[in-house]
């Protein structure tokens, strides 16, 4: 389902992404209070969205007359997840493709970006941005006798060109495929009436904003081809209302809420959370205006959490759905269905249960954080509480009136800077009381 079809003219290659899955989780719903869906970018060959990012860009290159016909060599400076999916997508049509790294780029990552077949990955730099400098600056001038002298080097961006929007605008195009169709008792819902994508509400992650603005274009794209359709019909479609797109950070990584904030496009001093898959220090320009000024047919929340809330997203999803991905991932999964103040109660809770029934073991989050009814439990001051009322996600405050019947798509972006052994430290983290 690749966004790009050459002309008869150029030669074809395959899609180096595949689609993926959406599934409905009854568990997640439960606790959320709706429909919630999982679409499982996690699948991907990469392990990550950014099959569909790099794996476009790659594609719009090959496919210009300049790179006809010639030896080509790509070259990334992410060593996260957009490196990796670089160097899946490139091999994977027959291209080498050589990586650079920061110094402080994990030892895991630099393991994985060799085992999937990189040309040769290279640490310098303390930050990425002085890595791509070097790679710019001097891998890429650098002449390698086994090569071609006609090569075409070229470098990937990790985040901010048209391409890797259009990449990532193929998570909607099938979405609207897959999302089940308006039942009969549904058809009434005002909510859903004259959309192309029947969704109330898709959460994704942001970075650079890559993802985000490929679902914002996405949507338009259906929306207009859809009013495209009607333009000849005897009545005028009625104007839907807005898809909401959550767009979350964890704090220390927001350049989206910093720039909406101040209303300009600022960059973050450092990166400072530990989610360091959505490290960029300034979102791209189309992701501002999208979050302030977004098509018709759309409406953008930003929403920021906690490197804690993350990791109980990252592990509600491991327990619930046994899916294990990275902080960045974790952290939308929060945003839809957790709440910080909730997990404290039903922390206290279980460690009364604790002490006074001591083999009771709860190995998972426990009714209290999974049922979207709350059962009764005291609190220090000795009052108590039998509803989540007070305990919304943030999704909710945003999204008000949603209801059993709504339907929200979160984006499981996955990752592979992620080991069982990870999830354990943050499980022991958050028991002794992390972000409480």
């Amino acid at each position: 389902m690749g966004s790009i079809a050459p002309n008869q003219a150029q030669p074809t290659y395959k899609t180096p992404w595949v689609q993926t899955p959406l599934v409905e989780s009854a568990s997640l719903s439960r606790a959320a209070g709706c429909r919630i869906f999982l679409k499982l970018e996690n699948v991907q060959p990469s392990g990550s969205f950014k099959s569909r990012a790099m794996g476009n860009q790659i594609l719009s290159h090959l496919l210009k007359p300049e790179n006809a016909n010639r030896p080509v060599h790509f070259y990334a400076s992410s060593g996260g997840n957009a490196g990796l999916a670089a160097v899946c997508a490139a091999r994977s049509l027959g291209y080498p493709c050589t990586v650079v790294v920061p110094l402080s780029t994990k030892p895991l990552m630099v393991q994985k970006l060799r085992t999937a077949g990189a040309s040769d990955v290279i640490q310098h730099g303390e930050t990425f941005s002085e890595a791509g400098e070097y790679m710019r600056g001097v891998i890429m001038k650098d002449v390698d006798p086994c090569e071609s002298a006609d090569v075409a080097k070229i470098a990937l961006h990790p985040f901010d060109n048209e391409p890797i929007w259009e990449g990532n605008s193929t998570i909607i195009d099938e979405l609207v495929e897959q999302i089940p169709a308006v039942e009969e008792d549904e058809e009434e819902n005002p909510v859903h009436a004259g959309r192309p994508l029947p969704v109330d509400a898709i959460v994704c992650s942001v970075g650079g904003g890559g993802l985000l603005n490929g679902l914002v274009m996405g949507i338009e794209r259906h929306r207009m081809r859809q009013k495209l359709l009607l333009s000849g019909a005897a009545y005028a479609p009625v104007e839907e209302n807005p898809v909401h797109i959550l767009a979350v950070e964890t704090k220390g990584t927001d350049s989206l809420a910093a720039a909406v904030a101040q209303k300009s496009l600022v960059s973050l001093s450092k990166i400072t959370s530990q989610a360091t898959s959505l490290g960029a220090i300034r979102v791209s320009e189309r992701t501002f205006q999208y979050a302030t000024a977004p098509p018709p047919g759309v409406a953008v929340h930003s929403a920021v959490f906690s490197d804690a809330d993350a990791a109980r997203g990252v592990l509600r999803l491991a327990d619930e759905e046994r899916l294990l991905v990275e902080l960045a991932c974790g952290v939308c999964v929060e945003a839809a269905v957790g709440d910080a103040e909730k997990a404290r109660v039903g922390a206290k809770k279980r460690k009364r249960e604790e002490r006074d029934y001591p083999a009771h073991r709860d190995e998972g989050y426990g009714d209290d954080r999974s049922s979207a009814t709350e059962v009764e439990t005291e609190s220090d001051e000795g009052s108590s509480s039998s509803s989540v009322a007070g305990f919304q996600s943030k999704l909710k405050q945003l999204v008000p009136g949603l209801n059993s019947q709504s339907r929200v798509v979160i984006v499981v972006c996955g990752g592979s800077n992620i080991t069982i052994d990870m999830a354990a430290e943050w499980r022991k983290l958050l028991d002794e009381g992390w972000g409480n």
